[in-house]
């Protein structure tokens, strides 16, 4: 704006002329395998909890974000001709296509909640991202995690807990995780 003002010459000088902002980046919370485990295993007060509960757990062992775990019909995941299940699909937020092999803690997800008839042929219930988040909080209090976990912490525990941790290499995960680019998949990788 300032910049703009100066240009236009309603301002002398520009003040901020010269300064640079160099971003500072924090570290992504990612849940260890333990704390993973604390989470499956918890016992919680309502089944409304649990749903919450199991959609982040799938994004756990799948990657997929928020918006496209939301989006999710049965015609995205693809079984090939060993009985593997694959989730194929496009990225809602960059459009690009990635492909993740179902472990069998999602593929059991699939497999339960399946029998459900949601709106659109969805196969979870997802609710808006801020009682998703809430829901999180409980779900962490009775798993006993020391923070709050977010839907995105999903994306950050697949990429490092549950892929590179194991051997998984960085470009692999880059495609299953949709990025672009592989400088972005750097900062989910921390082990």
């Amino acid at each position: 704006m300032t910049y703009t003002a100066f240009r236009n010459g309603w301002i002398p000088t520009d003040p901020f002329a010269g300064f640079r902002v160099v971003p500072q980046y924090r570290d992504r919370r990612f849940l260890s395998e333990s704390e993973l485990q604390a989470v499956i295993d918890a016992k919680l007060p309502n089944y409304k909890t649990a749903i919450v509960r199991d959609i982040f757990v799938f994004c756990c062992f799948t990657g997929i974000a928020y918006a496209d775990v939301k989006k999710l019909a049965p015609d995205d995941i693809l079984t090939d001709e060993r009985g593997d299940m694959w989730i194929i699909d496009k990225r809602t937020k960059t459009g690009t296509q990635f492909r993740v092999k179902l472990l069998p803690v999602a593929r059991q997800l699939v497999e339960k909640y399946s029998r459900l008839t949601l709106p659109n042929n969805k196969i979870f219930p997802v609710k808006d991202r801020k009682s998703m988040n809430m829901s999180l909080r409980h779900v962490a209090r009775h798993a006993g995690l020391s923070f709050n976990p977010t839907t995105h912490t999903a994306r950050h525990t697949f990429a490092t807990t549950v892929t590179l941790s194991q051997g998984v290499p960085l470009e692999t995960v880059s495609k299953m995780l949709g990025h672009k680019h592989i400088t972005t998949t750097q900062i989910y990788a921390r082990i």
